[in-house]
């Protein structure tokens, strides 16, 4: 039946290359199966899947087994047999990005892109969402310059989600590292000033910032920010509030400030945001 099979989504396509590398497509597949049951295959490419619903299972020829759930984050590398699906009679909605190019190379290189850890969870994914598809801007241009910009861009995302990812976990006897992390994931309404925090977990503020950077690849200030920004992914999609109350309710200083500091993380400005959150919304041809 018509209603049962795959409704994919292509925003983008793209066949301009650069010196740096392609992005060659960039969709979202609602109620897909993934690839093949029982079969692995080779894209010859690289690929990120980014898994919005429903559940399944990642398995390659490195004989690594993963289940699936909403937020996981699929890396697939040239040449690695592989495959990932749901269960028979089961659907999941995953938005996708195909790309390859000496920079990506070059990752796969220096270890940034492995393959040998290849499914990494983010949350929230509203926040990660917009951040991926926020790579791409300008799909109607066939500039050379805005490609290697796109690219450039899908870089910067992806030493973001890896290089953090690879930080080893803290030394024995850091624990305010932890206390430290969980304060700033909470209360997204109320200010944390860093040097009161640092006071309260018992070190100075060097150590704090210092040992934050390196645990969690971000200051204490910036992480903060992107807490905020995804706080704010979620009133934008869920609630019908101003992009002024929620720079209010989120303790940005004015709504200038709000939207400028959104599109730094996320690409695109709250408005942007909130229209692309309706049109996927809207019924296929609409």
């Amino acid at each position: 039946m018509t209603q049962d099979l795959p409704q994919s989504q292509i925003r983008y396509f793209n066949d301009v290359s650069t010196p740096l590398g392609q992005i060659t497509s960039l969709g979202v597949i609602h109620r897909g199966t993934g690839t093949e049951r029982g079969v692995m295959r080779v894209y010859g490419t690289y690929a990120l899947a980014y898994f919005l619903e429903g559940t399944g299972e990642y398995c390659d020829a490195n004989g690594l087994r993963h289940k699936i759930v909403p937020g996981d984050l699929v890396l697939v590398t040239p040449e690695l047999p592989h495959r990932y699906s749901t269960k028979s009679g089961r659907y999941w909605s995953e938005c996708y990005l195909i790309f390859d190019g000496p920079v990506f190379d070059l990752c796969r290189t220096q270890g940034v892109l492995n393959s040998e850890r290849p499914v990494i969870h983010l949350e929230p994914i509203d926040f990660w969402l917009a951040r991926l598809q926020a790579v791409v801007t300008s799909p109607a241009s066939q500039s050379v310059v805005e490609k290697a910009a796109e690219v450039s861009r899908l870089l910067a995302l992806l030493l973001d989600i890896f290089v953090a990812e690879s930080v080893s976990p803290p030394e024995h006897g850091a624990a305010w590292l932890a206390k430290a992390k969980a304060r700033l994931d909470a209360n997204m309404e109320i200010e944390i000033d860093p040097y009161t925090l640092a006071s309260e977990l018992g070190v100075t503020y060097e150590t704090f910032r210092k040992g934050f950077q390196k645990q969690f690849g971000v200051s204490p200030s910036l992480y903060r920010t992107q807490r905020r920004i995804a706080a704010a992914c979620r009133l934008l999609k869920l609630t019908t509030m101003t992009h002024q109350r929620i720079a209010e309710h989120l303790r940005f200083s004015d709504e200038f400030h709000f939207s400028k500091r959104f599109k730094q993380i996320v690409g695109v400005n709250p408005r942007e945001y909130r229209r692309q959150i309706i049109e996927q919304h809207l019924p296929p041809g609409v």
